[in-house]
């Protein structure tokens, strides 16, 4: 019941206005046989926050995951990881990827957009509060997901340097998440961060329970779903390194949540998707 509310909430919050359209941008589906489609448009079309959607429609079905990047434009290596995934092929399942989140700031290489701090936009049990955050959180209500990655970066890393999150999954508190998290955290570890590399090592975060306005912690609040903020670090790491980093630990949280990455490169071992 409180999801229907929000949802209608936000719709009509953003006018009753299409979500998603093309606006005079393209819309495209590929099919190919074996491979599902994979789909294309623009969410908020015809305005400055304009972005690209990509829905990737394996042929078998399966869970259903929302991946975003680019919150904010500074963070280079989580936009560029979630473009990655949605390039990907799946063969269950169903994704929805928004590569470049917060456009104005990408554009500008800069943490905020004209409103502020789009990561700070989500609060709990109240409408998201600027026209771009209704728009990304609606299309989270409508994909009605199992689970929700936000792929991000970070100047320091956490434990480390003062009021840094680099190198740190956070997950919600609602399970299998904060195990899921363990998961990818040693397989990233063990797979992609030399040895010589110890402070880059990656560790778990604190839990996200909805008492901060961030998308996933809005994520556990409202929507009582699996989901995990994904830190990957500035500190001496180029990059194009953070986000081969990162996409293995998106790679290896969607493969335990029962949507494994067609030739990846985690071994299959999910968990069966349930929660």
């Amino acid at each position: 019941m409180r999801r229907r509310t929000l949802l209608t909430h936000s719709m009509a919050a953003l006018g009753g206005s299409a979500l998603i359209g093309t606006g005079g941008a393209a819309s495209t589906t590929m099919t190919q046989a074996g491979e599902g489609t994979r789909t294309t448009e623009t969410l908020l079309a015809g305005t400055k926050y304009a972005t690209d959607v990509v829905t990737i429609d394996a042929p078998n079905d399966g869970p259903t995951a929302v991946v975003g990047g680019g919150m904010h434009g500074d963070e280079p290596s989580g936009y560029r990881a979630a473009s990655d995934v949605a390039s990907w092929k799946f063969d269950a399942g169903k994704l929805v990827v928004l590569p470049e989140a917060n456009r104005p700031a990408i554009e500008r290489g800069t943490r905020h957009n004209d409103s502020g701090d789009l990561n700070r936009k989500f609060p709990t049990g109240r409408e998201a509060e600027t026209k771009l955050a209704r728009a990304i959180w609606q299309l989270i209500e409508n994909t009605n997901p199992d689970v929700v990655l936000d792929l991000h970066s970070s100047k320091g890393v956490y434990r480390t340097h003062e009021s840094a999150v680099g190198q740190a999954i956070f997950p919600t508190v609602v399970d299998p998440a904060p195990t899921y998290a363990q998961t990818a955290i040693e397989t990233a570890n063990d797979t992609v961060v030399p040895w010589y590399m110890p402070y880059h090592r990656y560790e778990r975060g604190n839990l996200l329970d909805g008492s901060s306005p961030l998308l996933v912690h809005k994520v556990a609040g409202d929507l009582d779903l699996p989901g995990y903020i994904v830190e990957s670090t500035k500190f001496i790491l180029d990059p194009p390194t953070a986000a081969r980093w990162t996409s293995l630990v998106a790679e290896t949280l969607l493969a335990k949540h029962g949507i494994p990455r067609r030739d990846g490169r985690v071994e299959i071992t999910a968990g069966d998707g349930s929660r």
